[in-house]
């Protein structure tokens, strides 16, 4: 059982029943890098089953075998983890996809989790190294695909990881601002081409409150915290900004495009230097 299983059980908020429901909700929806090399043509089925039979007597993982053996190249290793961690279903979100917690108590717990953890009441292993910046982009990402499969009922595939975007394609745009615990500054851009907009308003029906977009982007932001907040960590002075553009330099910036079947959505990811 994953320490947020056990303290979510120990606290009586969920039974063993639900965790395991939850869990293998996870199971069944989380993809192995071979098959999301498969997907993407990046291996063939032959060269998958190679590799797997292969770790039988080699401890190392299955990306590492396949660069090694030259199956795939460093950059082709790196882009595929992305993908894979971008559709991956967090424990917190199996849970409340499966209605066995409310978002509300969610959070609410999740506030306690990470109060033991800054307290030192929780060993430093389960305070992941979320600081890196695909860690942010990964989690964002997430969270927008979150959204686009809530609000439109459609999958979101991360596309041309790294390619700067042409913000003018993107009818509704917005910025999600906040604070890493150790200060740093985080800015993201996020963007829905107009097909998509629509998708997602016809979504929204009565949901929104009147609120339309706005509801998505929020949605977005309170997604990532719940996401953060399953890994022992939270984005300080989280919120959405609809009257500034994302305009930080390319170079410094990670980018994200997604495709849905009815249109676009766009990423880009700013985090600040650290000091020194």
């Amino acid at each position: 059982m994953s320490f947020l299983g056990r303290f979510l059980v120990e606290r009586g908020v969920v039974t063993e029943a639900q965790l395991e429901d939850g869990l293998r909700f996870q199971r069944e929806n989380n993809r192995r890098i071979g098959e999301v090399a498969m997907d993407r043509g990046a291996l063939t089925p032959g060269q998958v089953l190679a590799i797997r039979e292969r770790q039988r007597d080699d401890p190392r993982l299955f990306g590492d075998i396949a660069v090694r053996e030259r199956c795939l190249s460093r950059r082709d290793l790196d882009a595929l983890l992305f993908l894979q961690k971008v559709q991956h279903v967090y424990l917190g979100e199996a849970l409340l996809l499966r209605g066995h917690i409310s978002r509300e108590g969610y959070q609410a717990l999740m506030g306690r989790h990470y109060a033991l953890g800054a307290q030192g009441k929780l060993p430093l292993r389960y305070l992941q190294d979320f600081f890196a910046d695909n860690k942010v982009a990964e989690t964002l990402f997430a969270a927008l695909a979150g959204a686009v499969r809530r609000f439109a009922g459609q999958p979101l595939e991360a596309r041309d990881i790294g390619a700067p975007l042409d913000w003018e394609g993107f009818a509704q745009r917005a910025l999600l601002v906040g604070r890493v615990p150790d200060g740093r500054t985080l800015e993201a851009g996020l963007g829905f081409s107009a097909s998509l907009e629509a998708a997602l308003a016809a979504g929204l029906g009565d949901a929104a409150g009147g609120r339309g977009m706005d509801a998505v982007f929020d949605a977005v932001l309170r997604d990532c915290g719940d996401l953060l907040r399953d890994a022992s960590l939270c984005l300080a002075e989280g919120r959405v900004d609809r009257k500034r553009v994302f305009d930080r330099p390319a170079g410094d910036c990670l980018f994200v495009r997604g495709i849905a079947p009815a249109g676009e959505a766009a990423l880009a990811v700013w985090l600040e230097e650290r000091a020194g």
